[in-house]
């Protein structure tokens, strides 16, 4: 669900900087270092982030899998991972780490980080670093093994084998076993966990049913859902191998287990620490490359490498930093040494490119996000088509993205953002016309007297952007905005319940994985991470991607779906998207090795062992 991906190579240390959440696809809630998802508000809709599997008749191998991500895919993620950044954290360095070998970084508030729940690139940031899906990504975005260490595809594409890791343990030396994974996936199915992205495991068999066993009217929450949990196509058939059933075959499904949602929680702890387990790092135990050993709320937080990690471990030992909202303390505190890697904004851009010092530690990574001006589809005047339509025409995001972002980003017109396959260059329905704009809204029927409220994360900065997009509604339409700004941590919670959404707001979404399914059908489909928030559903959209999920990843007929049912979804006019981001970042000459693709949750972590921190 996420609202963001989640996520764009530091778009978390950028989004979160900004306090602009993002819906995990990949998601992307945006905030204070690099973010994803998954949605932006990268609720990363990152964000933290989002296809790489065979077809209905597809080969039963891991390297059918690896062939499976397309050409424009790679060539689009090795261009994200740029020479820039290679050159900027990976050549020679006499200088070292005044801190010691371990690497600093801001962060953000979260609202929740547990696994089966969370949907915010801040959220997803804590919850990567301390867990190890069954799969991960490489450097190229690839899904490759993770906590599993191959796995075996039906003919039918609708069957995935997964054989784990042998003797792998948590964090604290307890034993990580397959029924670990069953627990986790049956759990984010459940209903009662109420999880933001539990709709991307909806393609296994009884998941969808089990977690709306409430909706259908069928259940109540006194009645025994254990038959419905048993029905979940998910399965440890020994200590060590794992089956998940799909109902069709779903190319794009292997890179879903890559991500946060099926980190393998454990029960015990669950049963242990209740509704808030996740709050207490005694009792968040992982499997991943570090263990949460402190956080206080709203000051600072630590993880310590662990020892236990089955993949190549980091070379550095831990992971700490403070939880700032301000973007600019954050740059303060980065140009004063206290920080090793830090996102930029766009209000200090000036400062480094005016530094000679700053600007050899400046670097920039194509970004995955894409940002949106979000409308409650069920309430007026939002209820209505027209109005979603002039106000999406009344906005000039060439002149937002000079003014206010510097250049930081580009002008969006379509939701996919160019570098991932299914986007759309020639989406131009909505570009700026303030004329055409005012005559649709009054042809609408719009009350001119009604005040519209437009809810931000608060910052000064937040305030800032706020205040100008606000500035050219009232000027192009004649309409009356009313700011409201919300505490960072309370908005992503806004976007955890449909009732809750806001008339209009600020969120973004961060791609999950490299595929169109990630972004139309994941995010607007009828139910989806987004729509279901904003209360929109179209019949036609839903026919069109479900068709297109299905179909073999280089079918000429998929791409072209995708492509039509983002056409419809512009005209729809559910939000209005403003831009995609671009995603400069700072790093001290001391970090070394660093491989930044643009679905990062965290500075390099799909490649951590490379990463060096120079101490002598």
């Amino acid at each position: 669900m996420n609202l963001v991906r989640w996520r764009s190579s530091f778009a978390f240390i950028l989004l979160l900087v900004l306090l602009v959440p993002v819906l995990a696809a990949c998601g992307g809630t945006a905030q204070t270092t690099p973010t994803t998802g998954p949605e932006a508000t990268v609720a990363s809709d990152s964000t933290a982030a989002p296809s790489t599997e065979e077809t209905a008749e597809g080969v039963p191998t891991v390297v059918a899998t690896e062939e499976a991500t397309t050409e424009a895919t790679e060539e689009a993620t090795t261009e994200a991972t740029t020479e820039a950044t290679e050159e900027a954290a990976g050549g020679a360095t006499d200088e070292v780490s005044p801190a010691g070998n371990f690497m600093r970084v801001n962060f953000s508030e979260p609202d929740n980080i547990d696994p089966q729940k969370s949907s915010f690139v801040d959220e997803i940031r804590f919850i990567m670093l301390n867990y190890l899906p069954l799969m991960t990504f490489d450097t190229t975005l690839k899904p490759v093994p993770g906590a599993a260490e191959s796995y075996e595809l039906s003919e039918d594409g609708k069957v995935f084998t997964f054989a784990l890791r042998p003797e792998q343990t948590y964090s604290d030396g307890e034993p990580l076993t397959a029924a670990n994974f069953e627990y986790a996936w049956k759990r984010l199915c459940d209903p009662n966990t109420a999880g933001d992205y539990a709709s991307i495991a909806f393609p296994i068999v009884g998941c969808e049913e089990f977690f709306t066993a409430f909706d259908s009217g069928e259940f109540t929450v006194t009645d025994d859902l254990q038959p419905l949990r048993d029905a979940v196509g998910v399965t440890a058939l020994d200590e060590n191998t794992l089956e998940i059933t799909l109902k069709e075959a779903a190319p794009y499904f292997l890179n879903v287990a890559a991500l946060w949602v099926g980190a393998p929680v454990r029960e015990d702890l669950v049963d242990a620490g209740g509704e808030t387990w996740w709050s207490d790092p005694a009792n968040y135990i992982g499997n991943g490359p570090f263990q949460l050993v402190e956080w206080e709320n709203q000051s600072r937080v630590r993880f310590e490498r662990n020892e236990n990690y089955v993949l190549p471990k980091p070379t550095f030992e831990a992971i700490e930093g403070p939880m700032s909202d301000e973007s600019n303390v954050v740059f303060e505190a980065y140009r004063a040494g206290e920080l090793d890697i830090s996102g930029l904004a766009a209000e200090d851009l000036e400062i480094v490119t005016g530094d000679a010092e700053l600007q050899g530690q400046l670097t920039e990574s194509a970004g995955s996000c894409t940002f949106y001006l979000g409308f409650n589809n069920s309430k007026p005047p939002f209820d209505k088509k027209e109005v979603r339509q002039a106000f999406a025409q009344a906005v000039d995001r060439e002149a937002y993205v000079r003014d206010v972002l510097q250049g930081l980003g580009i002008p969006a017109q379509s939701f996919i953002p160019p570098g991932f396959p299914g986007h759309d260059a020639d989406e131009q329905q909505w570009s700026f016309d303030a004329a055409a704009a005012k005559s649709l809204l009054e042809s609408s029927g719009f009350d001119n007297s009604q005040e519209i409220k437009y809810t931000f994360a608060a910052s000064a900065r937040g305030k800032a952007r706020a205040e100008y997009l606000a500035a050219q509604l009232q000027n192009n339409l004649g309409v009356t905005i009313t700011l409201d700004p919300v505490d960072p941590t309370v908005y992503s919670s806004l976007f955890k319940r449909d009732e809750d959404t806001p008339d209009m707001f600020f969120l973004g979404w961060c791609a999950d994985y490299p595929d169109p399914q990630n972004w139309v059908s994941l995010v607007f489909q009828t139910g989806g991470i987004t729509s279901d928030r904003i209360n929109y559903s179209s019949a036609e959209l839903d026919e069109m991607t479900k068709q297109a999920d299905g179909l073999p990843l280089d079918d000429p007929q998929r791409e072209q779906l995708y492509l039509d049912a983002q056409t419809l979804l512009v005209q729809d006019a559910p939000v209005a998207f403003l831009y995609h981001d671009k995603s400069p970042f700072l790093v001290k000459p001391w970090v070394q090795g660093l491989k930044s693709t643009p679905l990062d949750y965290f500075p390099g972590i799909f490649d951590l062992a490379s990463i060096q921190i120079v101490t002598e």
